[in-house]
């Protein structure tokens, strides 16, 4: 049984990474694509924003780019990661960068030039500098599985009508995760835990 979740303090612009508690085969493909050694963060396989008054915007596969009340938002995760970043203009921007998007589908096919938006996509797309440089790097998109270096048999049917977009650039939950430079804090909400990352 997995032990009560503390309350914490949320801020605006926080970003929320899960290990969701939904079984699919689609959120295992995305948790082994992007293959962390770390135990927590190779579970993660979602993430959102937390824009205040308990709203989290989110890229689902189901409904597109939404808003959830954070409890729910939090209630569908076994982990919650709650990172907060150092760039309080960054913030800013993001909030009303994300807000535009509400209402836009599902990018189903994780290429940036299709319309819609990913989970992690959407992160990289409301966290850019005022400049429009991008906050969080793009890194090539993995859908092999670590272990065996194949690509994973989920991903071959998934794209069985179009290639599959290994090595262009893209993002993963896990690969923003990794980037902890970027981050001031992270939170284990599940544990309620804080870790403080220091910045390299």
């Amino acid at each position: 049984m997995a032990p009560p979740r503390t309350q914490i303090t949320m801020q605006i612009g926080d970003i929320i990474f899960q290990a969701q508690n939904e079984e699919s085969e689609f959120n295992t493909a995305v948790t082994h694509s992007g293959a962390d050694t770390d135990e927590i963060i190779k579970q993660i396989n979602h993430v959102g924003l937390y824009v205040g008054n308990n709203i989290v915007i989110e890229a689902t596969q189901q409904h597109g780019v939404i808003q959830q009340p954070l409890n729910d938002f939090l209630a569908r995760a076994k982990y919650n990661l709650i990172a907060t970043i150092y760039d309080d203009s960054v913030i800013k921007n993001a909030i009303t960068r994300v807000k535009t998007c509400l209402g836009l589908p599902y990018n189903h096919s994780f290429r940036a030039e299709d319309e819609g938006f990913y989970c992690s996509e959407l992160i990289t797309y409301a966290f850019k500098y005022p400049s429009g440089e991008d906050y969080f790097q793009r890194y090539p998109m993995n859908f092999k599985d670590s272990a065996t270096g194949q690509i994973i048999p989920y991903w071959i049917k998934y794209y069985q009508k179009q290639p599959i977009p290994q090595g262009e650039l893209g993002s993963h939950p896990q690969q923003l995760l990794r980037q902890k430079a970027l981050f001031k804090t992270i939170v284990n909400h599940h544990k309620c835990v804080k870790n403080t990352v220091k910045k390299i």
